[in-house]
């Protein structure tokens, strides 16, 4: 039997200033659902502030309060290229990722069947 196919989502916009991250949470969360392929989810720079504790702030953010944790649960990865301290705020409670450097991004795509940019 082969490997499941596997997905990476790099989102390195500013959910404060465009709807595009929550948008891209909201597929890679109904992607897993499926449990038809492995997702994972990078987000880059800006972008850890869809980890804040206040998405309401941010463009859809009830997206990231709705699907970070349901791709969580469908098995899916979080990682980051900043640390916690980057966001605005307190991060959400029941959100866990890995703070990943270059290579581990490179590692990630590597091993990805597609990835989508946002």
């Amino acid at each position: 039997m082969s490997e499941s196919p596997s997905v990476l989502f790099v989102i390195d916009s500013d959910p404060r200033e465009s709807h595009r991250p929550a948008e891209a949470v909201r597929i890679a969360a109904g992607i897993a659902a499926w449990r038809e392929a492995n997702v994972s989810v990078c987000l880059l720079g800006p972008a850890v502030n869809a980890l804040t504790e206040w998405p309401e702030d941010l463009q859809d953010g009830g997206n990231f309060e709705r699907y970070l944790p349901t791709l969580v649960e469908a098995g899916g990865g979080i990682y980051s290229d900043t640390s916690p301290a980057g966001a605005r705020g307190a991060l959400h409670p029941p959100i866990a990722f890995e703070v990943i450097d270059a290579a581990g991004l490179a590692a990630l795509s590597a091993h990805a069947t597609q990835m989508l940019r946002f």
